[in-house]
């Protein structure tokens, strides 16, 4: 196809500068992939070669630039579905097939910052630690956690006395002090992954602890709040895998963006594939010689009366606690 120039050669080569600097929208992603090995004999779920196949189909069909990866073994196991040409891994430093970690699209300037070991609170490796990088799209830094915490506290109080809850109290005040230290920065961060806790439920404790606003930048926003899961049929239409994005980062998302990519194949298939269907959402993230996106005045009076009603659940829920 031949372009006519018909406008001015000096304007005609402003607009194509113009284009070459407009960034694409940046997709991240998460996924339980539950038990991935790199040898499909091994784990709980043993797999075909069609079954990794399968999944590397659904990996394409994804088709994220970032993707945050729960219950992969390592770099091996998921080069098996993501290709490793088009993708570089990063994976927590724990020493267990049931890991964290990233795929990155290759040519993303990416670096791999310290695990959250702290989230093996009882620090004996049973617990997954929280994998931590730093991507640098159109020139401005964006911090991602994937996690993956602990199990069966789906929507119990947060202090029940069972085994579970308790230990997943414990990674929250982990995972609240990161929130915290990183929301004092002005690097806009991303923690998503498998929080195995049903954050949207009315007055959810968890969600309540990590999102109150302190400091400024720790009011947090969740892509699937209002939305259901329709995974496997709905079996289970509550979220447990979230992705959530601190004040700066909300504001990057694409409308409408969010996608559950969901698997065709009947349910007795679930064990081969994922009990978990991958979710993304995409952020156009401005240049850091942009300032940041204003908000007009009915988005800010929306926010204030927001934060007030957030306010006035949480003294009623402490009303409630003392009674």
């Amino acid at each position: 196809m031949m372009l006519k120039r018909s406008l001015p050669l000096g304007l005609f080569l402003v607009l194509i500068s113009a284009m070459e600097v407009i960034a694409a929208p940046l997709k991240i992603a998460t996924w339980n992939i539950e038990h991935l090995r790199a040898n499909p004999n091994s784990g709980p779920n043993p797999r075909t070669e069609a079954d990794y196949q399968r999944l590397a189909a659904y990996a394409e069909q994804l088709n994220a630039d970032v993707i945050a990866l729960q219950e992969v073994e390592g770099a091996v196991a998921a080069a098996r579905i993501f290709d490793p040409e088009e993708y570089a891994f990063f994976f927590s430093n724990r020493t267990d097939p049931m890991l964290t970690g990233f795929a990155v699209r290759r040519g993303i300037d990416v670096i791999q910052n310290p695990d959250l070991v702290e989230l093996d609170v009882g620090g004996g490796g049973d617990l997954r630690y929280g994998t931590d990088i730093t991507v640098t799209s159109n020139g401005r830094e964006l911090r991602l956690l994937s996690i993956h915490l602990k199990a069966f506290c789906f929507q119990d109080p947060i202090d029940a006395p069972s085994s579970a809850c308790m230990t997943l109290n414990q990674q929250l005040t982990v995972l609240e002090e990161w929130i915290d230290t990183q929301a004092a920065t002005e690097v806009p961060f991303v923690v998503l992954g498998d929080f195995n806790r049903r954050l949207n439920l009315l007055g959810d404790e968890f969600w309540f602890e990590i999102d109150d606003a302190d400091p400024p930048n720790a009011d947090l926003t969740n892509s699937t709040v209002g939305l259901m899961s329709q995974c496997w049929e709905s079996e289970f239409p509550n979220y447990i895998d979230h992705i959530v994005m601190d004040a700066i980062a909300s504001q990057f998302v694409v409308p409408g963006s969010f996608e559950q990519l969901l698997f065709v194949e009947p349910i007795v298939q679930q064990d081969v594939l994922s009990d978990h269907c991958p979710i993304a959402i995409s952020l156009n993230i401005p240049s850091a010689d942009e300032p940041e996106p204003a908000l007009d005045e009915t988005q800010q009076q929306l926010l204030e009366q927001i934060e007030i009603i957030e306010q006035e659940l949480r003294e009623l829920r402490e009303v409630i606690l003392k009674k």
